[in-house]
């Protein structure tokens, strides 16, 4: 597997909107399946799955990520970290498309409001 850097990362994107005929929103879209359908192969649907988002572009993945899981029957527990930051206007369409799913959503503005994450999950 190749890893690349942030940089590496944000030039694709850049070069996949240019070139392609996607908005932002869906590549969003396309690269979040691409994430859900490893896990969806990897962990059974009975496995719990905490997803911890900030309010940039990776976040708003996140979502989808999430949206994705509880259309798959996932149980999901999103956690958004509520930083001095304003929110990308992708993650902000992310969350909207997660609204319906809010019992869920958590958000965090304090380092007491994380959750303990036991070794096994």
């Amino acid at each position: 597997m190749k890893l690349l850097s942030s940089s590496q990362i944000n030039a694709w994107d850049e070069y996949t909107l240019l070139n392609e005929p996607v908005t932002s929103i869906d590549l969003m879209e396309r690269a979040a399946k691409k994430c859900t359908d490893f896990i969806v192969k990897k962990y059974p649907v009975s496995q719990l799955v905490k997803i911890f988002c900030g309010k940039g572009n990776n976040g708003g993945d996140g979502l989808a990520i999430a949206r994705q899981l509880l259309n798959e029957g996932y149980q999901i527990s999103i956690y958004i970290l509520e930083t001095g930051n304003s929110s990308r206007a992708d993650f902000e369409k992310n969350l909207e498309r997660v609204q319906d799913h809010k019992q869920f959503i958590h958000f965090i503005s304090n380092t007491s409001q994380f959750p303990y994450i036991q070794p096994n999950e």
